[in-house]
C-alpha cells in the first residue's frame, strides 16, 4: 500500500522558498565574513556549517514549538523560562562540539565549557529568537487582521442581502395591494398598472443586485412608481417630483430613494389635507439632497419607524457610514424626511 505524500499549497511553497533563499544569503554572508579574514579551509568550513545550524535550529524550535505552546496562549513567564533553558541546553551541546571537533582550528579555546562562550552563545541565540518571534507574531497580526477584514467583509455583504431581501418583498407586497384594487374594480388600467410592475420589476431584480446604480436609473424607476400610484389615486391628488442639478455620472446604492417615496405613499394619503406628496431631488456635485413632504394623520401621533425606514437606516450606516445625514419632522399634521449623501471624493 502507497503512503500520499502531502502536497504543499502554492502558498506554502512560496513561504517555504522564501524562507530558504533568506538563510542561503545569511549563510553566503557568513562565508564571505569568515574569507575576509582568513583562508577558508575545509574543517573551517564546518566550522561555519555547524555554527549557522544552532541558529537555523534555534529559529524554528521558537517559532513551531515556544511560541504556538506558550506564547500564543499568553504564557509569558513559561515562555521566557522555556527560551533560557532551551538557549542553556544548546550552548551546552555546542561548546563541546566546538572544543573537541574544531580546537585545532581555532587554538584559543583552553576549556571545555567556558563561562565567556556559554554566555557568547546564550546571547547569540536569544537574537535569533527575538527575530523568529517578532517575525512570527507580526505574521499573525497581518494574517489575523486580513481574516478580520475578510469576515466584517462578508458579514457586511450578507447583512445587505438580508436587508434587500426585505426591502424588495415590502415593495412588492404594497405594489400588488394597488394592482389588486384595480383588478377588483374591473379598472380598464389593470393591464397598464401591471406593465408599470414588470418594469419596476425588471429594475428590482436586475439592477438593484449591483452595488451602485446611476443615479438616471434611480430616478426612472422613482417615475415609474407614480406613473403606478397615479393610476388608483384621484385625478385631484398632487403629487410633485421636482429635480434640479446634473443627475449624469453620479451613482447611488438602488432602492435607498425609493424607500422614502414609499412611506410617503403609504402615509401620505389618510387625509383630505390639499398638500398631496411632494418629491424633491437636488443633485450639486458632491451631495445629493432627496426629501419627501406629505399629509398625515392628525388623529394619532406618527412614529418614525417601520421596517421600511429602520431598514433603510440600517443600509445607510452600512453604506455610507459618516457620509450622509437622515431626518424626520412633523409639524401640523405635515411629515418632512430629508436625507442627504455626500458622494465619495475621487483622489
Amino acid at each position: 500500500m502507497s503512503i500520499p505524500i502531502p502536497v504543499l499549497s502554492l502558498k506554502k511553497r512560496y513561504t517555504v522558498a522564501i524562507h530558504v533563499a533568506v538563510w542561503l544569503i545569511f549563510g553566503i554572508w557568513i562565508f564571505y565574513l569568515a574569507s575576509s579574514k582568513q583562508t577558508i579551509t575545509l574543517g573551517k568550513a564546518l566550522d561555519v556549517l555547524v555554527g549557522l545550524l544552532f541558529p537555523v535550529g534555534i529559529f524554528y524550535f521558537n517559532w513551531y514549538v515556544l511560541i504556538s505552546k506558550y506564547l500564543a496562549r499568553n504564557k509569558i513567564f513559561l515562555y521566557i523560562s522555556a527560551v533560557v533553558a532551551t538557549l542553556f541546553a544548546l550552548a551546552l551541546i555546542q561548546a563541546p562540539i566546538d572544543y573537541y571537533i574544531f580546537r585545532k582550528y581555532n587554538p584559543s579555546m583552553e576549556a571545555l565549557y567556558s563561562t565567556d562562550r556559554i554566555i557568547q552563545y546564550m546571547v547569540s541565540g536569544l537574537v535569533v529568537v527575538f527575530i523568529s518571534s517578532a517575525l512570527k507574531v507580526t505574521g499573525n497580526y497581518i494574517r489575523n487582521e486580513r481574516l478580520n477584514k475578510e469576515l466584517e467583509t462578508q458579514k457586511l455583504t450578507a447583512e445587505l442581502a438580508y436587508l434587500k431581501s426585505q426591502v424588495n418583498p415590502h415593495f412588492l407586497f404594497n405594489t400588488l395591494n394597488n394592482i389588486y384594487s384595480l383588478a377588483y374594480k374591473q379598472s380598464p388600467d389593470t393591464p397598464d398598472a401591471i406593465m408599470k410592475l414588470s418594469l419596476l420589476m425588471r429594475y428590482m431584480l436586475y439592477e438593484s443586485n449591483d452595488t451602485l446604480v446611476s443615479l438616471d436609473k434611480e430616478v426612472d424607476h422613482i417615475k415609474n412608481f407614480i406613473d403606478l400610484q397615479k393610476l388608483r389615486l384621484r385625478e385631484q391628488t398632487s403629487i410633485k417630483f421636482n429635480i434640479e442639478g446634473d443627475l449624469a455620472g453620479k451613482q447611488i446604492a438602488p432602492m435607498l430613494l425609493m424607500t422614502l417615496v414609499e412611506n410617503a405613499f403609504k402615509h401620505g394619503l389618510v387625509s383630505k389635507n390639499e398638500i398631496g406628496i411632494i418629491l424633491n431631488l437636488t443633485v450639486e456635485h458632491d451631495r445629493l439632497v432627496f426629501s419627501t413632504v406629505n399629509n398625515t394623520s392628525t388623529h394619532k401621533k406618527r412614529e418614525f419607524g417601520g421596517i421600511g425606514l429602520e431598514n433603510l437606516k440600517r443600509r445607510l450606516n452600512l453604506l455610507y457610514p459618516e457620509r450622509h445625514k437622515l431626518t424626520f419632522e412633523e409639524k401640523d399634521g405635515t411629515f418632512y424626511a430629508t436625507l442627504k449623501i455626500f458622494f465619495q471624493q475621487k483622489p
